[in-house]
């Protein structure tokens, strides 16, 4: 009887074991509620692993079905965070982000964002004062 009930504790420690492996190959997709976004403005979808191990993420910025821009698969560090822009449309359009990561939601945290773009091309950060009407929603 012993015997018969160590070996299904250790069949469930190997299932156990080969679905947590499994697991981080996953993926899982975020996804940003949509902004209204019109030219000049920029709309950028970043993204940042929160975890302790690199994975590969891609990107989509999307409007009305149509992806206007689409990253390969890249390979984001700890910590750092991978931006994507594209610049609003010239009547305006719905614009959201598309996250396509390995792992679970938690090991990330994305946003979209709508920016004014500067008047002067060659400005530094520092440089930059004026009023920001930025506006950022996270992803889940």
């Amino acid at each position: 009887m012993k015997k018969s009930i160590l070996t299904i504790a250790a069949i469930c420690m190997l299932f156990v074991q080969a679905k947590a492996e499994d697991k981080s190959a996953q993926t899982v997709q975020l996804i940003t509620p949509t902004l209204w976004v019109k030219a000049p403005d920029m709309f950028a979808c970043n993204l940042t692993n929160v975890d302790d191990e690199t994975h590969a993420v891609e990107v989509k910025i999307i409007t009305n079905g149509k992806v206007l821009l689409e990253s390969e698969k890249i390979s984001v560090e700890p910590r750092p965070t991978t931006n994507h822009t594209v610049q609003g449309m010239p009547i305006g359009a719905p614009l959201y982000c598309e996250f396509t990561v390995e792992g679970s939601k938690e090991m990330y945290r994305g946003a979209g964002k709508i920016f004014p773009v500067p008047a002067n091309k060659d400005f530094r950060a520092s440089d930059y004062s004026a009023p920001s009407d930025t506006v950022i929603i996270p992803a889940y």
